[in-house]
């Protein structure tokens, strides 16, 4: 992580403070591709400096979440998982079996994107969009046997 990195100047240019503790969580965030529980966060953290506290952690996660870092995805439970936002938009499939996740870059949503900022007059600054399914490890059917 360096003070170029995309997520940094966000805080930056919304005029927050650059602070241990969300420089901690940011690095944690960043090392884990952005895939991670805040339950993982706050182990992580506590490894890399036992001095941050949870309230700390919880409320950086709640701010990046607001800044459009991160964003909560909920895969069958009620502990959201945060997805790290890289240039404002992510895209995966999740295995609804081992959880795994399948990142994935082109999402087709140009032209959706376009038409809602012409039709709603908004300015769309990034979206998250998620697949869930069964890999292939866990056992999904082949689509040449599905009718």
């Amino acid at each position: 992580m360096t003070a170029a990195s995309p997520h940094i100047q966000s805080l930056k240019r919304a005029g927050y403070r650059l602070t241990q503790a969300r420089l901690t969580v940011l690095r944690v965030l960043e090392d884990e591709r952005g895939h991670i529980t805040s339950a993982d966060v706050l182990a992580q953290v506590e490894r890399v400096n036992p001095a941050i506290g949870r309230a700390s952690v919880f409320r950086t996660l709640e701010l990046f979440t607001q800044l459009g870092i991160i964003r909560p995805t909920y895969i069958s439970s009620v502990t959201p998982t945060y997805v790290l936002m890289r240039d404002g938009h992510h895209h995966h499939v999740v295995c609804t079996a081992c959880k795994r996740f399948f990142e994935f870059d082109d999402c087709g949503l140009e032209a959706l994107t376009n038409n809602l900022q012409a039709t709603l007059g908004v300015s769309i600054s990034g979206h998250l969009l998620e697949f869930y399914g069964i890999c292939a490890d866990c056992g999904a059917p082949d689509a040449e046997g599905q009718t």
